[in-house]
């Protein structure tokens, strides 16, 4: 029983060497925890000889530290498809909670009208991890 009750301690004081910095202050020994963000395409509107392409982003809370946005109005050619217009867009910790609006959370793209097959692409990521993409439904002639 003593033995049990020696070999408890020594691994009490081992998670407790193994959790503490230097500092003494606790840290994480399995990296950081994962950050859950979404990010939703809009389908490509027209009006006032404009397209426009657009995509909304939403993390958990407190938010990450960066979140890297890029949202793409891509036009369907014989090739496959383009990019019409292209923007990099970034955001951080509180800007990306549900708490914020979501108009303030949402980020577009606009190029000229043309007819032809639209289609909105987010691709983002977190604290600069791996990439993301999503794609919004096709729209053709969003203009009229």
């Amino acid at each position: 029983m003593r033995n049990a009750v020696v070999a408890f301690f020594l691994i009490v004081a081992v998670v407790v060497v193994t959790k503490t910095g230097r500092d003494e202050t606790p840290r994480r020994t399995s990296g950081t925890a994962a950050l859950m963000c979404s990010v939703s395409p809009q389908r490509v509107t027209g009006g006032n000889g404009k397209l426009a392409a657009g995509a909304q982003f939403r993390c958990d809370s407190p938010g990450p530290d960066h979140l890297t946005l890029i949202v793409r109005l891509q036009r369907s050619t014989d090739g496959g498809w383009v990019n019409v217009a292209e923007q990099a867009f970034t955001a951080t910790k509180g800007e990306t909670s549900h708490s914020v609006a979501a108009a303030q959370r949402t980020r577009q793209v606009s190029a000229p009208c043309h007819a032809g097959v639209y289609r909105t692409q987010a691709a983002w990521s977190v604290n600069g991890g791996h990439t993301n993409t999503a794609l919004g439904s096709e729209r053709r002639n969003p203009c009229g």
